[in-house]
């Protein structure tokens, strides 16, 4: 079976570390399973995370070693432009995810890298905008945007890439109840249309939503 993620005796260490920040894993991550990485803080959840979508070593340095595949290849084999159409990620804080001026500019951001035909950005941006619930917002700069707003735009700015597998690194921890039942409707509703994904998250009830656990 050609797995959306698969780790073989994978663990990593940091520069100057004496140790591994996790002992070796074995897991595995099936297309359309939505799975909760589970485990105490400095675990390791987030940097598994940050492998798993080929930020480490590509941007931040780290010793690998055992095997970690993404659809059946390791991350570091893809292209960039590869790269974004496999996986996205979203992380804890949405502010280090936006910088354009609006909203619909926002989420073509990563289109226009790859250089999609301007009627097909079009469609998939208000696909995306829509899925969230902001396509009404498009034309606001993000500031103006709350914080739970912030957190489901920096959420189309990768859906609209279509990745075959979502990772969200703890990215309802800084809502509060209203934004984070938001994007767990949105969520929910990505997982009955099949999106494959890997979250973090410390609240049991909200990890109660996946197909099953990896604990780390």
């Amino acid at each position: 079976m050609n797995y959306a993620l698969e780790a073989k005796g994978f663990a990593l260490t940091y520069p100057g570390a004496a140790r591994p920040v996790f002992p070796p894993l074995d897991f595995t991550v099936a297309p359309g399973e939505a799975v909760a990485l589970r485990g105490e803080s400095g675990a390791g959840k987030s940097s598994l995370l940050l492998c798993a979508c080929g930020l480490i070593p590509r941007s931040i340095d780290a010793r690998l070693t055992g095997e970690i595949r993404l659809f059946g290849r390791n991350p570091t084999e893809y292209t960039r432009a590869e790269l974004t159409r496999a996986v996205g990620m979203v992380f804890q804080n949405p502010e280090t995810q936006l910088f354009c001026g609006t909203v619909e500019l926002e989420a073509a951001f990563g289109l226009e890298n790859l250089c999609v035909p301007p009627e097909e950005m079009r469609v998939r941006v208000r696909e995306a905008l829509e899925t969230v619930g902001l396509w009404a917002r498009r034309g606001e700069p993000p500031w103006r945007l709350s914080g739970g707003q912030k957190q489901l735009l920096a959420l189309a700015a990768v859906l609209v890439l279509r990745p075959g597998l979502l990772l969200l690194d703890e990215a309802l921890s800084q809502l509060d109840a209203q934004a984070a039942a938001r994007m767990m409707e949105v969520l929910r509703r990505l997982r009955g249309e099949g999106q494959t994904m890997v979250f973090v998250d410390h609240d049991g009830v909200r990890c109660g939503f996946a197909d099953r656990e990896v604990c780390l």
